[in-house]
């Protein structure tokens, strides 16, 4: 097999479709980035300080809150639970459509 047929990946194949832009909110610059601008070495390091934060449950830095801010943190809780609100009436939905089909 030579090295462009072992390249010749489908258009179809999912790590080929076309992805959004993510940005990056970097401490150390207090700016957002691009991910794709950002170098391999530092999309590691945030990747892997993202992993130890869902290992450890936390979704914000601890040295990052501030007391402060619980309003906000508060606004985003209850936009989560929207959020979630709406997946479980879908989910809801779709059940109670596929019971009426299988009664069928």
């Amino acid at each position: 097999m030579s090295g462009e047929e072992f390249l010749d990946i489908p258009k179809t194949d999912e790590t080929q479709q076309s992805t959004p832009e993510e940005n990056y909110f970097s401490r150390s610059k207090n700016q957002w980035l691009l991910v794709s601008d950002m170098s391999d070495m530092h999309v590691r390091r945030a990747f892997k300080r993202l992993l130890r934060m869902i290992r450890l449950g936390t979704l914000i830095e601890l040295s990052d809150y501030d007391p402060k801010n619980d309003s906000i943190i508060k606004e985003e809780i209850s936009f989560i639970e929207n959020h979630l609100n709406k997946i479980k009436e879908k989910l809801s939905d779709w059940t109670q459509r596929r019971t009426l089909w299988s009664n069928r």
